[in-house]
């Protein structure tokens, strides 16, 4: 009898750090293109962040807390010139991953990861 409480509050906890854990979204963009991708700025609901440059093929992730409603956005040049996107929208407290792929022609296509409420 003293297993099966001590296994039920076991239980219970654990199921109490999940709830603990901090809602996200990991970003990952990817550059499917033949050229380097430069001056790379992504814009979230809540915030924003950069990087340099994305040779062919490379990626770069990064997860971010998502406090309001609204687009996600990247902008970003190649040898065509700069390009803008805003490939879908994000919701506060949303979970999950986006991968978003920059093609040769500065489009830019997703894979949408959230978990759905």
């Amino acid at each position: 009898m003293k297993r099966i409480v001590l296994l039920l509050l076991a239980a219970a906890a654990l199921t109490s750090c999940r709830k603990l854990h901090s809602p996200g979204v990991t970003i990952t963009t990817v550059n499917n293109g033949g050229q380097s991708v430069n001056t790379v700025e992504v814009d979230y609901p809540g915030g924003s962040y950069g990087f340099g440059s994305l040779p062919p093929g490379g990626s770069h992730v990064r997860w971010v807390k998502v406090t309001g409603n609204g687009p996600l956005r990247i902008d970003f040049i190649n040898s065509t010139g700069e390009h803008q996107a805003k490939p879908l929208t994000l919701q506060s407290g949303d979970s999950g991953a986006v991968v978003l792929h920059i093609q040769n022609d500065g489009s830019v296509s997703f894979e949408d990861n959230r978990g759905k409420k």
